[in-house]
């Protein structure tokens, strides 16, 4: 063959070529538009699923489906753009959606112009966008969009712990393997932030799922605190938070069935947390020193830090600094909640009861409460062979939770409730006194008649009082139980606590003969030598201010001896009572009882209580 009929040969074989080329790239085409056609003949994706493809694949979409589909592939086209950077084409698609929009597609388009906003590094912009939009107004969908934006915005301005707050709250509207790497996210967001920062962040008016991830990795992140003290802060957080998803990152051994051992407190450094200015500096002054004087001949260091004014927070950074190991207070209820959201590393005597305790090892609490002498003195009734006592108290609120705690004791120990009577004023006391005495166990007094308790109650005569006043009422109210009775009728025994105190040695009251009263040993004499110094360093104190200082004294004492105390050693004597500790780290105090005669407090001597033959036996 010639070159002429070879050339002739190569064309016509170049030809077929390019034909079988173009059919089979047509059958290809084919195929794969036949295919996505296939794979979006139904309804289109979510508007904010994963973006797969192009934004003119998108909109080519859009512009051939039904109109209750085309916003979701139009959505899809803009995230699309904004993906490839194509803001000219994704600005004018927002125009376009925003003419005939309903108040629902128009909270998306301020979503998404707010995106474009952020990929063109206009942050300033996309804050303001986000800020219009109605989070409340937002379906779950479209709140998850707006909160991973939300976190996206913050991380690109360089604030992790308000980025990861936005993820915290996208949390409860995820599931799966998304709901997982929003929880690394969250993680690793916060895993790169310093324990003050993060301590910062904490806030009451946070859910307990954002202030769960900020203790939690505020624990952490610290590389300063010694191993027990870490585990302690764990279990404290465990405690409270053992659904908490942070949980997740918990070392293996940190679970409610493997507590840190209690382990005795050797105390280098003492932080004392006390109002040392302000309107309680008399208070933490006699507390102070009661502190001090306890503290004479020991070897560790004490270092005072005034609450007044200052967060528990900037305080507690303060502890750190010092390098105290152990912490006294704080003495004010809210300081001893705010403190405890801290998980501070150190063991802690805390000087007043929170409304919730943490049972964990290193924490414990030691107060004055009006509610404890309460308690006790229902038991002293219920050991005295008392049945129906009848308690009387001020209608105010101390008084309330005064009975309230008589009664709940009462209960435990009888199974039966107490009759509560309050009284109001001066003028009415006669007639409280009237009602208090035909009360039955279900009914209030001075005016107020509802239930107390719906269990079984005994019916019987009052056979003693107790008196939640103070000694100004007590003096006042008793003569009226005595005239309303009858006054050649023998007196109730009438029980009282401390605030019924009156110092020995003033003028006697006749009135007040025979009341029992329970307060403080210290009180009452227990420790002469110290109360001659105490009348020497300070002459002008009264009995509020020497409680205080006896529980400063009391609380240095007990600070080596708690974790004995806890574990069920005996009781010890002190200033206050005769001391323990609960297990749950409740300091307890057993006060002295004394009896009232002729301007003279005495010991009480016990009777032989009657048996349970003898009253039934006995005529009434």
């Amino acid at each position: 063959m010639g070159l002429k009929g070879l050339a002739t040969q190569l064309q016509r074989n170049s030809v077929t070529r390019l034909l079988c080329t173009l059919v089979l790239s047509s059958m290809l085409l084919a195929c794969g538009t036949a295919s996505l056609q296939r794979q979006h003949s139904g309804p289109a994706p979510g508007m904010f699923s994963t973006i797969e493809q192009a934004g003119d694949y998108y909109i080519q979409q859009a512009n051939k489906t039904q109109q209750n589909d085309a916003f979701n592939w139009q959505v899809l086209a803009v995230r699309a753009w904004i993906k490839e950077e194509n803001f000219v084409a994704a600005t004018n698609q927002l125009k376009s959606m925003a003419t005939n929009a309903t108040p629902t597609q128009s909270n998306i388009i301020t979503l998404l112009n707010a995106e474009l906003a952020m990929a063109s590094h206009h942050n300033e912009l996309a804050e303001q966008q986000l800020a219009s939009i109605n989070l409340d107004s937002l379906d779950a969908n479209t709140k998850r969009y707006y909160l991973l934006l939300q976190a996206n915005r913050l991380e690109q301005q360089g604030k992790p712990i308000l980025a990861a707050q936005m993820l915290i709250h996208r949390d409860p509207l995820l599931a799966g393997s998304s709901l997982h790497a929003n929880q690394t996210r969250i993680h690793d967001l916060l895993a790169s932030q310093p324990t003050a920062e993060l301590r910062q962040a904490l806030d009451t008016n946070n859910s307990d799922l954002v202030n769960g991830w900020l203790r939690l990795m505020a624990i952490l992140n610290n590389p300063n605190t010694a191993a027990d003290q870490r585990n302690w802060q764990l279990h404290s957080w465990y405690k409270r938070y053992a659904e908490h998803p942070g949980a997740q990152y918990l070392p293996s051994n940190i679970n409610s069935n493997t507590l840190p051992e209690i382990s005795r407190f050797q105390a280098h450094h003492i932080a004392v947390l006390l109002p040392l200015s302000g309107k309680l500096s008399k208070q933490a002054d006699a507390i102070k020193n009661g502190i001090l004087s306890a503290h004479q001949g020991q070897s560790a260091q004490l270092s005072f830090f005034d609450t007044n004014g200052h967060d528990m927070f900037s305080l507690y950074e303060q502890v750190q600094q010092k390098g105290a190991d152990f912490i006294l207070g704080p003495l004010l209820k809210n300081n001893v909640e705010a403190l405890a959201n801290l998980d501070p590393a150190q063991p802690q005597l805390a000087l007043n009861m929170p409304a919730q305790i943490t049972d964990l090892p290193h924490r414990y609490y030691f107060s004055l409460s009006p509610e404890a002498e309460a308690a006790e003195a229902a038991m002293r009734i219920w050991e005295q062979d008392h049945r129906q006592p009848l308690v009387f108290a001020p209608n105010n609120a101390l008084g309330r939770r005064m009975a309230n705690e008589f009664n709940t004791r009462w209960q435990q120990q009888s199974g039966q409730a107490a009759r509560i009577a309050y009284f109001n004023n001066k003028q009415s006391i006669e007639n409280d006194v009237r009602r208090a005495l035909k009360s039955q166990p279900s009914t209030l007094a001075a005016g107020v008649i509802q239930p107390v308790s719906a269990m079984p109650a005994n019916t019987g005569p009052i056979d003693s009082v107790y008196m939640a006043s103070n000694a100004t009422e007590t003096r006042f109210i008793l003569p009226y139980f005595d005239f309303v009775r009858d006054s050649r009728s023998e007196r109730l025994p009438t029980y009282v606590t401390s605030r019924s105190y009156i110092p020995a040695g003033e003028a006697p009251m006749s009135e007040l003969n025979d009341l029992q009263l329970a307060d403080m040993p210290w009180l009452f004499g227990s420790a002469p030598q110290l109360m001659e110094k105490v009348d020497n360093l300070w002459p002008a104190t009264g009995a509020p201010w020497l409680r205080l200082f006896a529980l400063g004294y009391d609380a240095n004492v007990l600070i080596s001896q708690l974790a004995d105390l806890r574990m069920g050693s005996s009781t010890v004597p002190g200033l206050s009572g005769e001391l323990g500790v609960t297990e749950r780290g409740v300091v307890t105090r057993q006060l002295q009882w004394m009896e009232y005669s002729d301007g003279d407090w005495q010991q009480y001597l016990e009777q032989p209580p009657e048996s349970e033959e003898q009253r039934l036996t006995e005529p009434q």
